[in-house]
Parts: structure tokens; C-alpha cells; sequence
């Protein structure tokens, strides 16, 4: 997918809301529940998780959305692969979604709480993503974490417009 000029690009932000958590938000021009369904089933993942231009995409998207169950991404880039995994901790459609996040091999992840609230027929994403420490905290932000979900996030603002127009 190219990269787009999403409409509410300029609404992202990453703050750092304690020690160990990173809060990220952003409003998306696309009623909640379709925010919420492109960002939980695997064939709309797959179109805008880790999209960061040319030579990038998810050639493994799995997704068993239960209590306890568990994910797995595999971005694949132009440097190689990187894969991700986790567990869903709460479902809550289309109001919240908490799992966990780790990235292989590293043993350290961190649990990340989504939250989906209406405002004026688009959605406002926030998540708070914490870790066990500040370390691993700021390892994260250090390594273009900022960049990628914002690029992303414009990909996920395409994917649930055009759910919409479907």
C-alpha cells in the first residue's frame, strides 16, 4: 500500500506517561467499530501493520481474538524480518482491547491497552503501552517506534475508510 496523506496525520502524539509507559493517540476519520475490526482481524492487519513504504509487509498475520488467546505479526522489510508476538488479555468491542506485546527473541515485552472513543462519528485510539522498566522504555522509543506507528496509523486510517465505502 503506498504511503498516504491520511486525513488526521497531524493528530498523532506520543507522550511518555510514567517511567515505564509510552501513550500514543491518534483520531481516525472512521466510525469505531470499523477502527476496532481493522485493527483485530488478520486480512486488514496484514494491510497496514509495520507499512512503512516500499519493500515492507506481513507475510504472517495470525490472530486468535479470545480471551487468552494468542497473535503473531512477521514484518518483513527491506533489512529482513522482525516478528511480534502476544496475548489478548481483554476484548472488549469496540470499546477496548488489552494483550501483551513482546518482540522475538527479546524476553521483555510490555502489556498494551487499547481504548476506542467516539468523537463526532470518528474515533480517537489511545495506547498505553508499559513495560517492566525505564531501560526497556526508552529502548523502545530510541528505536523509530515513534515513526513506524505513525506511518502505520495512516495505513489503518485507509484500511478503515475503506471498510466504510465498502
Amino acid at each position: 500500500m503506498p504511503v498516504s496523506a491520511a486525513a488526521n496525520s497531524e493528530t498523532f502524539k506520543v507522550t511518555t506517561t510514567s517511567d515505564t509507559d509510552i501513550c500514543l493517540t491518534r483520531l481516525f476519520d472512521a466510525p469505531r467499530a470499523l477502527v476496532f475490526e481493522a485493527m483485530t482481524k488478520p486480512e486488514h492487519i496484514a494491510r497496514w501493520w509495520g507499512q512503512l513504504g516500499a519493500g515492507y509487509s506481513v507475510p504472517v498475520c495470525e490472530v486468535d481474538l479470545r480471551v487468552g488467546g494468542k497473535w503473531r505479526f512477521v514484518n518483513r522489510h527491506p533489512k529482513g524480518e522482525v516478528a511480534f508476538h502476544g496475548e489478548y488479555r481483554e476484548i472488549t468491542p469496540p470499546d477496548r482491547l488489552v494483550y501483551t506485546e513482546l518482540m522475538e527473541p527479546y524476553p521483555d515485552g510490555s502489556l498494551v491497552t487499547t481504548t476506542f472513543a467516539e468523537e463526532a462519528g470518528k474515533t480517537r485510539v489511545t495506547v498505553i503501552a508499559s513495560y517492566p522498566s525505564k531501560a526497556i522504555r526508552d529502548m523502545v522509543l530510541s528505536s523509530g517506534m515513534e515513526r513506524g506507528a505513525a506511518a502505520s496509523y495512516d495505513r489503518l486510517e485507509d484500511v478503515a475508510r475503506e471498510l466504510e465505502a465498502a
